[in-house]
């Protein structure tokens, strides 16, 4: 990586992240106008010619920022749509932009190099070109002598994701949200009984040395209740029932305009039980949309409902609300919030009995 920046940037140990960003939206556009000059000549029209670099510059980028994906350090582009689940796709954004500098600052800090958010060193690209995700940030998937229950839980939810392409947020400063349905704190299968809270919502941390550690095991639902599936649907099409996948899709902020929560922000898959079967099948609507109000919210202070009633209209709700505020007291201190306060989350919906399967 660093021979290609300093193709690009002049034989220095210093570079500026603008005037690379810049250089690769020159390139970029020198290489649009000569495919047009091309298509001209091709035409029969009169037309310059000359080389662009712009490829390189665009491979350059994407290797910069896979890897820091693959580190587990810098978020990926979660895509799907109506026929596809929702997950990481092999694309990178092109610019090193916020979340990549972020990441970069985080590797820094686990490297114990210095960090500059505008400019990149030789340093910082040599250590990054060697480092690898098994060597750099491990991770235990496997069992082990001695593991308690949670860690055991936790390695089998990682495998799961592994299996499933899912991403893997490594540093120890970083946090895995995942959403386990049907499934009890123990990691044993339910009934998944509609209208009760049989779900599990997951934090999971990687320590220092790959050990996962279940850092949160809560009570919670991935469903909607009786109320918004039976007596009054928000949408004529059904009740909205979280798709299973990966997404990266919730902000900090409030729900209905009061509770802490992370509210939706980004694009969900959702079906649509417009059958009011509380299952998804072949009758339902696929539905794809950035504004479902599908957030990750919690009951009420002092309420411990019984069933979970009007407390879900298809959001990912946990049911105690102390505990929920322990939720996200815990995600306020990742490295990715902490760095930018408008970070959108990253978060798995997990089928337990898939999970028992696969695992």
């Amino acid at each position: 990586m660093l021979k290609q920046v300093q193709q690009l940037l002049g034989k220095k140990t210093t570079f500026a992240i603008d005037d690379l960003n810049n250089r690769i939206i020159e390139l970029d556009k020198a290489n649009v106008e000569l495919e047009s000059a091309g298509a001209k000549a091709r035409s029969g029209s009169r037309a310059s010619t000359g080389l662009s670099n712009s490829g390189a510059s665009s491979d350059l980028i994407f290797l910069f920022q896979t890897k820091l994906r693959d580190l587990g350090l810098l978020d990926p582009i979660i895509e799907g749509n109506v026929s596809k689940p929702f997950g990481p796709v092999a694309k990178t954004s092109g610019v090193i932009d916020m979340d990549t500098r972020n990441a970069l600052c985080e590797f820094c800090k686990l490297t114990e190099l210095a960090f500059d958010e505008y400019a990149l060193t030789a340093s910082q690209l040599e250590k990054l070109e060697s480092a690898t995700p098994d060597t750099f940030l491990p991770v235990e998937f496997e069992k082990k002598a001695g593991d308690d229950a949670d860690t055991l839980l936790a390695k089998r939810v990682l495998r799961y994701m592994r299996a499933k392409g899912y991403w893997i947020a490594r540093s120890p400063n970083m946090y895995n949200i995942a959403y386990v349905e049907g499934m009890n704190s123990d990691a044993t299968l339910n009934p998944d009984a509609a209208n009760e809270w049989n779900d599990r919502r997951l934090i999971i941390q990687i320590q220092k040395g790959g050990k996962p550690k279940l850092v949160v095991n809560d009570q919670a639902t991935t469903e909607p209740g009786r109320f918004y599936t039976i007596e009054k649907p928000l949408n004529k099409a059904g009740a909205a029932r979280m798709a299973f996948g990966q997404y990266k899709a919730w902000m900090m902020g409030k729900h209905q305009g009061w509770q802490p929560a992370l509210v939706q922000r980004g694009l969900l898959r959702v079906h649509r039980d417009g059958n009011k079967n509380f299952k998804r099948d072949g009758a339902d609507l696929v539905d794809i949309g950035t504004a479902f109000g599908v957030n990750q919210h919690s009951t009420a202070p002092g309420q411990l409902p019984t069933l979970v009633g009007k407390y879900s209209a298809g959001c990912l709700v946990g049911r105690n609300y102390d505990s929920h505020l322990a939720f996200l007291k815990i995600l306020a201190k990742d490295a990715r919030y902490q760095l930018n306060n408008g970070y959108m989350f990253v978060s798995a919906v997990i089928a337990g009995d898939d999970l028992i399967k696969t695992t």
